[in-house]
Parts: C-alpha cells; structure tokens; sequence
C-alpha cells in the first residue's frame, strides 16, 4: 500500500547506507539492490500522489538516458499502431541519442531521433521516422532544448495537434535469467505442444475411422 511505501523509507535508506558500507559478499549486493528498488518505489508513490502539479510542470520532459523506452496511447488510427511499442537505443544523431522499434511495421523500420537547426528552424526538434532524416514521418516534438526523447507533447501527424495520450515511458529490459527461464519454458512449452498436437491428429484419425 501507499502508506506502508512511504513508512519504511528511512529503513530502506538506512539499509543503502549499511549496504553501501559492507558491499561484501553476494548476499548483501541482492540485499542492497532490493532497498534500492523498495526505496525508489516509495519515491515514485510520493511523487504521483502528493505532487500532481510536478506532472504538469514536467510536461515536456525527456525520459532520460534510457535503453530501452516505450511508446503507449496515440489516437491516430494509422500512426498509433506504428509508434507504439518497445524501442532500444541504436546510437545518436546530431548529439543526441537514437531509438528504433524492435520490430518493423509494414517492412519499415520505426526510429525516434533529434534533428537540428540545420535545416531550419522549422525541421529542429525530434521526430518520429522510418528513417533518421528521412522525408517521411508519423509525428513531430518541437522542444530542441530536451536532450532525450521527451515524455509527452507529441503532435500526431507531425503538422497536426499535440496528442495528449502520446506518451513516452521507460521499458525495464528483460534480465538475462528471466531471458534463460523463459526460453527453457518455451522448449518445455514446445515439447508439450507437440504431444498435443499429437494427441489431437490421432483423435482426428479415430473421428475419421469411425465414421
């Protein structure tokens, strides 16, 4: 619960602190992480639910140094289905860095990038694309003084208007055990599906032979 959240966050402080001083074995790392986690998940209660107004004030932030971010809402019946999804940093342009969705959409690549005054005032800001630079794009965030893709804001098409529900957010990248426990599932996943399947052609040919 939020309350609970909220009370053991100096205990959670003080094991960083303990954690941060010992640093010795495996144990105290995992422990250490763990106060980390419970303690930032307090921080992320207090911010939504006692500072609404810093949502607001922080409108146009950018997500930060992320590796992998997501895109969610979009109204835009064709642009939507592009945009959202799950992207990971692929380099920078103009200084700043580059995302691209990790699967294509009819063929294309999905990139999020920042151009800058180059070309214009009018071209500065960051953009959504198949391709950085390219003449084709899905949607269009004027702030060129955001140094990452910016959390909201959007205009959906790029010439159209901000898209309230066009938001950007961090994606946690799936840990490698999780990776490994997931794939030894799949096979054992796999292994089952094909004895249903099996199962089911030899039900076909019973169905078959007794009619």
């Amino acid at each position: 619960g939020q309350g609970q959240g909220q009370g053991q966050q100096p205990q959670c402080q003080q094991q960083v602190q303990q954690q941060a001083q010992q640093q010795a074995g495996g144990n105290e790392q995992q422990q250490h992480a763990q106060a980390m986690a419970a303690w930032q998940a307090a921080q992320r209660q207090q911010a939504q639910a006692g500072q609404p107004q810093m949502q607001v004030a922080g409108a146009d932030e950018g997500i930060g140094n992320e590796q992998n971010i997501m895109v969610t809402g979009c109204t835009h019946a064709t642009v939507g289905g592009i945009v959202r999804g799950t992207f990971a940093l692929c380099g920078e342009n103009h200084g700043r860095p580059a995302y691209k969705k990790d699967s294509q959409v009819n063929g294309l690549d999905v990139m999020t990038y920042f151009w800058d005054e180059r070309d214009g005032a009018a071209f500065c800001g960051w953009w959504f694309g198949p391709k950085v630079g390219g003449d084709q794009v899905w949607a269009y965030h004027p702030g060129k003084d955001i140094m990452t893709p910016p959390k909201s804001g959007w205009k959906v098409p790029y010439d159209g208007p901000v898209d309230a529900s066009f938001a950007i957010s961090k994606a946690a990248p799936v840990a490698a055990q999780q990776q490994e426990a997931w794939g030894q599932q799949q096979q054992q996943g796999y292994g089952q599906q094909q004895g249903y399947q099996q199962q089911q052609q030899q039900q076909q040919q019973q169905q078959q032979q007794q009619q």
